[in-house]
């Protein structure tokens, strides 16, 4: 009688479990054994698939935002006919279907841990990486923003590198918020707050 196959391990389906414990929990609130109850599997071999809690965490840091935040970056400039404010509509209302998302954790990952950085909870190298991440988005608003501008279609009195800031710091708070249990209704008006607070031309 042949012995029943042994399972496989299934390590982008481990790594998207272990993202969303520490999208739960945060990366200080969560444990080695949350992870290996979350996974399936035990302390040597998470270790050896993914090395320790530190590095497990970094890894699920990418994953979170190849799979979620570079398609909503994405939608800064495409299509690139529509006008800007509806690009930056599109993009702010698709970081509130996921942070208000009844099928994930409430909140933003990439927040949450930012909101840890900088203290003692978060080790200094996925500081370096978080601060890194915030730096692309920041590049990426800053860029569409210069070439709304250059097309006039923004204020020239406008900074770019501020306005960027600004809509970072909205849709950090959009993401407090959500986890604090605000409505998808109550977070769109503060969308549309900020969005009719930008420097556009008189028409």
């Amino acid at each position: 009688m042949n012995a029943g196959r042994k399972r496989t391990f299934d390590k982008f389906d481990a790594l998207d479990k272990a993202m969303r414990v520490f999208w739960e929990n945060g990366y200080s609130g969560t444990s080695v054994n949350d992870l290996t109850e979350a996974l399936g599997i035990n302390k040597p071999s998470l270790y050896a698939a993914f090395g320790n809690k530190e590095q497990l965490f970094a890894t699920a840091l990418e994953h979170y935002m190849s799979h979620y935040g570079t398609p909503l970056i994405e939608q800064l400039t495409q299509p690139s006919e529509a006008p800007f404010t509806e690009r930056i509509r599109d993009y702010m209302l698709g970081i509130i279907d996921l942070v208000n998302n009844k099928a994930s954790p409430k909140g933003c990952l990439f927040v949450k841990s930012s909101c840890e950085a900088g203290g003692t909870a978060i080790p200094d190298d996925v500081s370096l990486t978080l601060q890194a991440m915030r730096s692309v988005n920041e590049q990426a608003l800053r860029k569409v923003i210069e070439a709304e501008q250059k097309r006039g279609l923004l204020l020239q009195t406008a900074k770019p590198r501020d306005l960027a800031e600004y809509l970072l710091s909205v849709l950090y708070g959009i993401s407090v918020l959500a986890r604090q249990g605000k409505s998808r209704r109550e977070l769109v008006r503060v969308v549309e707050i900020a969005i009719n607070a930008l420097p556009l031309p008189q028409s």
